[in-house]
């Protein structure tokens, strides 16, 4: 079968979404960190490039794009 990626915003939305699952018995795997930054974290040189991404991010230094551009880059 397929394999699902949840992100839920809020707790509540957590606490409903595993409610949900344990009713229909699906299993699933909880993860407090994603892999794909897990993988990046294990290069040297990646923590730093990550950290400061996420502080453009959260100052909103960032360059946004319509979906059309992304493949001009």
């Amino acid at each position: 079968m397929a394999t699902l990626t949840i992100h839920p915003i809020t707790a509540d939305q957590e606490t409903a979404i595993r409610m949900f699952l344990d009713a229909l018995h699906v299993d699933y795997n909880i993860s407090e960190e994603p892999a794909d930054t897990a993988n990046r974290l294990s290069s040297k040189a990646n923590p730093k490039y990550l950290q400061k991404s996420t502080e453009q991010g959260q100052k909103r230094e960032v360059t946004k794009l319509h979906i059309d551009e992304i493949w001009k880059l």
